[in-house]
């Protein structure tokens, strides 16, 4: 396998980095696409300060994309890219109101499908892409060490892949207690706001951004 990517690689050219900074965008409007596997096959291909050099620029364009279309289309976009039931689990981080706290929810679950998720919020976008960059930019670079200095035989390869298998169950275990930890970070007055917001809200005919907080109710008053 290794060797079959260093020869896609050497047959790419010149070609090779613009494929890998395009799998960036591929991982933010495909979430079954993990990004640190671009990262590891990056570093593999490139070598370490390449990839990581390389992966920046991927990792900011998707992330661009990903919040421009969330701003700008609503949840429909995040409605074709995960089941309904997958995004009804999410959706109550909507209500996060610091660009602080999501840089800790884009650290600690770094996924490309929060980033979008988050563009459904009034924040900036400006901030929320800073933060979605200083956020994940550590697992790029833990990602590409990974590919440069593991992924250099398919023997090694494999015993990581094994050892990692554990850890990537732990962690799909653990999303959904992270996922309500950081809920409870919530101000007061944002829980008590519904996830749900009206329907003149969720698409670019409002005329508004597509800011998803309900009217306060007679309580926040």
């Amino acid at each position: 396998m290794t060797e079959a990517l260093s020869h896609f690689i050497n047959d790419a050219g010149w070609l090779a980095p613009l494929y890998y900074v395009a799998s960036f965008l591929a991982t933010a409007l495909l979430p079954f696409i993990p990004t640190p596997l671009v990262g590891a096959l990056g570093g593999k291909a490139f070598g370490f300060l390449a990839a990581v050099a390389y992966g920046i620029i991927g990792l900011g364009l998707g992330a661009l994309v990903g919040l421009l279309l969330a701003r700008k289309i609503g949840r429909p976009i995040l409605r074709l890219l995960v089941r309904r039931d997958a995004l009804e689990e999410w959706e109550e981080l909507i209500g996060i109101r610091s660009v602080a706290l999501w840089g800790v929810v884009f650290f600690l679950l770094n996924l490309d499908f929060v980033v979008l998720l988050s563009g459904l919020t009034s924040l900036p976008l400006a901030e929320l892409w800073v933060a979605a960059m200083i956020a994940r930019t550590p697992w790029l670079v833990a990602s590409a060490w990974f590919g440069s200095a593991v992924l250099v035989s398919d023997t090694l390869m494999w015993v990581a892949l094994v050892l990692l298998v554990p850890l990537l169950v732990l962690l799909n275990r653990l999303r959904p207690r992270i996922r309500r930890w950081l809920m409870a970070l919530r101000p007061e007055r944002a829980r008590r706001k519904a996830p749900e917001p009206p329907a003149s809200t969720l698409g670019p005919e409002s005329g508004h951004e597509a800011d998803v907080s309900p009217e306060p109710s007679s309580r926040d008053s």
